[in-house]
């Protein structure tokens, strides 16, 4: 989901707030392409997949590398429920509950596993920026 500059704003502030830190952060226009490769896991998963990728490349997508002790699990639980619909009534107080719109302008894209959000980090900080140069 694209967030306006007022929102992206309000969700660094909360991350922040909840005792992360963005150690590497970057906004990026991306086409489809590479939006299709980032998400290639999800293909033939989520049903969703294709909207979900066209969401993405239709407009700024930020990227942030954010650190603390088990960041996954506690940034997963900052985030929370993928259907925003679920996480208002089962967690009211995560980002998606806030932010997110339906399941493919969920509000923020979080990865599942510790070993996926490194190579997350590493796709976006070097193989993709070192690639285009963006």
């Amino acid at each position: 989901m694209l967030l306006e500059k007022k929102k992206l704003g309000q969700v660094i502030d909360r991350i922040l707030g909840e005792g992360f830190e963005i150690s590497a952060l970057k906004m990026w226009s991306l086409p489809k392409s590479i939006v299709e490769e980032f998400l290639e896991v999800y293909r033939g998963i989520l049903p969703e997949y294709h909207d979900v990728v066209c969401e993405l490349a239709s407009g700024p997508v930020v990227a942030m590398e954010v650190r603390q002790e088990n960041a996954v699990e506690y940034f997963r639980k900052l985030v929370g429920p993928q259907d925003p619909e679920i996480a208002t009534h089962l967690r009211p107080d995560t980002l998606r509950a806030e932010y997110g719109n339906n399941l493919v302008q969920n509000g923020l894209h979080c990865t599942d596993l510790k070993e996926d959000g490194l190579l997350e980090v590493e796709y976006f900080f070097n193989i993709l920026y070192g690639r285009n140069n963006m």
